[in-house]
């Protein structure tokens, strides 16, 4: 069952010992989450941060009305709005379970005992930071520098399981365009093949 964790805190800690690992375990709390459950909220502070035990998530936020989704989480991967949980401040994002989920969270104040205990735990919060910047600014990077085909195309080389767990709508939220546009793309490179 922890296998999933494991391999995620090896991902950002390859260094981190047994022990370590089982102390860090230990702050982590059991929890499940229905489909379309929110583990943040717009304008609510992010208690937590998780990692995903099982299921699909979606961090987005609401401009002019209007649904936009920054980033899709699967097993294995952190989940909550990281600003809100640093600076204890209300979120700017939604993070919405998309299937029947299980996740293991930290909260706030288990990180912040995390890091009194020494340089192993305050390092694992710089690398957290760090990986979230980077999957934030790819995203951003991304929708500002790239067509909606190529966002497309990228998205079918490097996580073609999305196509097949998540709703079209939310996919093309996530590109950047209507459900409409996003049944164009797939028509049109669907002729090329």
């Amino acid at each position: 069952m922890f296998s999933i964790i494991k391999q995620s805190l090896l991902k950002i800690m390859p260094s981190i010992t047994e022990e370590g690992m089982a102390f860090f375990m230990s702050k982590l709390e059991h929890r499940t989450l229905a489909k379309h459950d929110l583990f943040v909220k717009e304008g609510q502070v992010a208690r937590d941060m998780a990692v995903v035990y099982k299921g699909a998530f979606r961090l987005y936020f609401t401009y002019r009305e209007r649904e936009q989704t920054g980033h899709f989480m699967f097993e294995g991967q952190w989940i909550g709005d990281y600003e809100s949980f640093l600076t204890q401040k209300p979120a700017a994002n939604t993070v919405e379970a998309l299937e029947d989920s299980e996740v293991f969270c930290l909260s706030y104040n288990n990180m912040q005992q995390l890091y009194k205990m020494g340089a192993q735990y305050e390092r694992f919060g710089r690398l957290i930071a760090e990986y979230v910047y980077l999957v934030a600014m790819n995203s951003y990077k991304s929708l500002l520098l790239k067509t909606a085909e190529e966002r497309y195309l990228e998205l079918l080389e490097t996580q073609p399981h999305i196509l097949e767990r998540l709703p079209q709508h939310y996919i093309a939220s996530y590109l950047g365009i209507r459900a409409p546009s996003l049944s164009r793309i797939r028509n049109k490179l669907a002729q090329k093949r």
